[in-house]
């Protein structure tokens, strides 16, 4: 029949130094965690200009997007168009219903000094840094933003 082949074995010290490692690792993580050793961190940059804005699901599967300081629409998206938006308002709302916050507390999209767009949850203290998810993602909130801005 066939060739009897002996299992091999792994050497003691290679495995000694795996188990070493991943002890290395674990500790280095927490450590990491509880210290902000090795964190970047980018400075914050103060708002230029801020919109209270509020998200809500219409009967028809499209979202609305309301100025909550004037109670006014800015924009309504329509089903299966804009789905980054709905990605991160989903997101922000899923962050809210763990805490136990409802969707009547606006959110804040705010342009800041140095250009950067930002959607911030003042409940849960969640901030999404918009530009981070590429140029066109980016465009769906600044055509919010600006819609907004026009109605002011």
């Amino acid at each position: 029949m066939g060739a009897h082949v002996e299992p091999q074995q792994i050497p003691k010290g290679a495995l000694i130094a795996a188990g070493f490692l991943m002890a290395w690792s674990i500790l280095f993580a927490f450590v990491a965690t509880k210290t902000d050793f090795g964190a970047t961190r980018l400075d914050p940059a103060a708002p230029v200009e801020t919109l209270s804005i509020t998200f809500k699901d219409l009967a028809d599967g499209s979202i609305g997007i309301t100025d909550a300081a004037k109670q006014r629409t800015i924009d309504v998206l329509e089903p299966g168009k804009n789905g980054f938006v709905r990605v991160v308002m989903r997101g922000m709302a899923l962050g809210r219903a763990v805490n136990g916050v409802g969707a009547d507390v606006p959110f804040k999209l705010s342009k800041l000094e140095d250009g950067r767009l930002v959607l911030a949850d003042p409940t849960t203290g969640k901030l999404v840094t918009l530009e981070a998810f590429g140029s066109n993602n980016l465009a769906a909130f600044e055509d919010i933003f600006n819609k907004g801005r026009q109605q002011q």
